[in-house]
Order: C-alpha cells, then structure tokens, then sequence
C-alpha cells in the first residue's frame, strides 16, 4: 500500500516544477508585454500612427492571455482554450477601434511620424524577439527534462 501513495510523487514533483517554470517565464513575458503596450501605444498617439497603435494593441492582447494563462495554468485545457477565445475577442475589439482610427486618419489626410514609429517599431520588434526567445528556449528545456526523465523511468 505504501508503495502505491509514493508511486506517482516523481511525476507530480515533475509537473508542479513544469508549472513552476511556466509560471516564471509567462511573468516575464507578460511584463515584457504591458510595458511595451504602454510605451508603444503612447508613441503611436504622439506620432499619429495607427500602426503602432495596433502592434500595441497586439501586445496588450498577447499581456491578457498571459494573465489568463497563469489563472488556467493548474487547470484544464477548457480554461487554456478559454484564455485563447479571449485574446481573440480583445483582438478583435481593439482591431475594430484602429480601423475606425485608419478610416478618421484617411479623411483628415495627416500622415504619421515616420521617425517615432521606425524608433518604436524597432522596439516591439526586439520585445517580441526577447519574449520569442525566452518562450523557444523554455520549450527546448521542457523538451530535454522529458528526455531524461523518461530515461530514468526506462533503467
């Protein structure tokens, strides 16, 4: 009997340091996420542009499906497609007020700052490259402790 309750402890001692894990880099990335939105969606209302309104707004979308993920982290896979449904609905939102921003911007004829949106587009652009990199490199690693994980249950 006692080596049934202790059979499945490395397993669940797996997974809550998998959570672990999850949870650390999805913070990351959802702070990485927030700030960008905050600094990008500024510099598009000082430029006049709708293009870095509308990255921003991508950004603000990947931060709240961060929020969500680390609520449905621990739970089922209805939660994690919940998380994704919301990102799409935000999405979808936001997408619907820069169109109308674009339709505004086309009848007043007045054209964006070119040099705020290169310097800040330049900026999501690495952000994105940062959280794409923490987020490959976190899956690589998961990868590799499966590997030896099942190794050992192997021997």
């Amino acid at each position: 009997m006692s080596a049934d309750c202790c059979s499945a402890k490395p397993s669940e001692l797996e997974k809550l340091a998998r959570q672990r894990d999850q949870r650390r880099m999805l913070v990351i990335v959802l702070a990485i996420n927030a700030v960008m939105f905050l600094v990008e969606f500024g510099a598009g209302v000082i430029a006049g542009s709708t293009a870095l309104m509308a990255d921003a707004s991508d950004m603000l979308g990947d931060a709240l499906v961060y929020v969500v993920s680390l609520y449905a982290l621990a739970r089922s896979d209805r939660w994690k497609a919940g998380a994704a449904m919301l990102k799409g609905a935000v999405i979808l939102g936001l997408g619907v007020g820069i169109t109308v921003n674009v339709v505004l911007k086309i009848q007043s004829g007045v054209p964006p700052s070119s040099t705020l949106m290169l310097a800040f587009g330049g900026l999501a652009l690495v952000a994105n490259l940062v959280c794409l990199r923490l987020l490959t490199q976190r899956g690589r690693q998961h990868g590799k402790h499966f590997r030896v994980f099942a190794q050992r249950r192997d021997q």
